[in-house]
């Protein structure tokens, strides 16, 4: 087995394979804290503790089946699952969940980059009269941006992923500083709106536990192909390391910020029921609570790190966009048309134009029902697929492979 074990162990590379992880989490839900407060915030003080819970469950069925792929020699998902799986057809269903989540978190990744974009050169018509020209100019440009950066290789994504974790944990937190730091400016918008009245948490215990807990690490297991990957380069010792991390640094800031959300929760769903002829006079460029980090920035004036917070989330969309769009094209390259097209390179492109294509047309449903919806039944479908097989099937098979490893050495 001492061939299987072979690998780095130091905490610092462990590091940048959890960068990995983080910077495909970190996408359009986590970094707009739309997806925070849809799964945690508004749930009310109960919200800290279910991101610790949930990217603990994630961390461990990660284990599992980082351990049996390092044992095994794998180093891609699709060969992990087929052999996990009783038959090796049933890889397929895995295909399903990560084809579908892929599709939704780059559908969302290009909303907003093109968003984050058309601020930055004042275009102030994107999104207006519907799913206009300049809306899909924007669109088309940050699809395209997002191709050229995805055919590079998972060496060049690991060292950008690395460094963005840092600068978004750093930001993130200073966002996160600020929410409670700043929290009497919700009196005072009271205040100045009488009316505006705080809505109400929601009062949900048993379907606020699942859907926080349970579905929302499920659907996380959108990381799980490139932590596989990642591990052929570790030792088994270097995996259970690159999992802790992975787990404090995705459990525990998001705790932080939901428990900032959860905060601000009752004015931002107060301010967005009131209806746009109320909250348009602060100038939020939308509904309150569809990217609630940015309208929280607002409402508070710091304009500097409202914009730098801007740079952040395109960061954020370009991270997650490259790591899922380089797994598709590092999943379909070698079966488009390797005999028509010699070049590898030429066949990376034509994935990853075909799979941001299919996300650009997605990406009309907007940012909030991708998060909701897409995301969420896709969860239900991983608990199936992809936690329940982890226990019945891959827990067992990795006890058996290292009980003969052990006989045979």
């Amino acid at each position: 087995m001492d061939n299987k074990n072979t690998g780095k162990s130091s905490w610092a590379f462990a590091f940048t394979i959890a960068s990995m992880w983080f910077g495909t989490h970190v996408g359009a839900g986590f970094a707009t804290g739309n997806q925070v407060v849809g799964y945690f915030a508004k749930y009310g003080g109960i919200a800290v503790f279910f991101p610790i819970i949930a990217m603990g469950i994630l961390a461990l069925v990660m284990y599992a089946y980082m351990r049996y792929a390092k044992l095994n020699g794998f180093t891609n998902y699709k060969d992990t699952f087929k052999s996990v799986y009783p038959k090796t057809w049933m890889e397929i269903f895995f295909e399903i969940f990560y084809i579908i989540i892929i599709l939704a978190a780059v559908a969302g990744c290009i909303t907003g980059a093109a968003q984050i974009m058309a601020k930055i050169v004042g275009e102030t018509n994107y999104g207006a009269a519907g799913y206009g020209a300049v809306t899909w100019t924007y669109n088309l440009i940050a699809t395209a941006t997002l191709i050229l950066l995805s055919i590079f290789g998972l060496n060049l994504i690991r060292i950008v992923s690395t460094g963005l974790s840092v600068a978004i944990i750093i930001t993130a937190v200073i966002v996160v500083v600020v929410g409670f730091a700043y929290g009497g400016v919700i009196d005072d918008v009271l205040a100045a709106h009488p009316e505006v009245a705080l809505a109400d948490y929601v009062h949900e215990p048993l379907n606020s536990a699942w859907r926080g807990i349970i579905i929302y690490a499920a659907f996380q297991c959108v990381s799980l192909p490139s932590m596989i990957s990642g591990s052929a380069q570790l030792s088994m010792k270097g995996i259970k390391r690159a999992c802790i991390l992975g787990w404090i640094m995705n459990g525990f800031l998001l705790a932080l910020s939901a428990s900032m959300l959860a905060k601000w929760y009752p004015l931002l769903e107060g301010l967005a029921l009131a209806g746009p002829e109320v909250y348009g006079v602060f100038a939020l460029g939308g509904v309150p609570t569809a990217i609630p980090n940015l309208t929280i920035l607002t409402l508070t004036g710091l304009k500097a790190l409202y914009w730098a917070y801007n740079i952040l989330l395109f960061c954020a969309f370009v991270s997650t966009s490259v790591t899922l769009v380089f797994s598709m094209i590092d999943r379909f390259t070698p079966v488009m048309f390797p005999k028509a097209i010699k070049s590898e390179k030429v066949r990376g492109v034509i994935v990853g134009a075909i799979v941001l294509t299919l996300c650009l047309l997605i990406a009309p449903l907007g940012l909030t029902k991708i998060t909701s919806m897409l995301y969420g039944y896709d969860g239900y479908l991983a608990v199936v697929v992809i936690f329940i097989p982890a226990l019945i099937w891959c827990l067992p098979k990795t006890k058996k492979l290292i009980a003969e490893k052990g006989k045979m050495e």
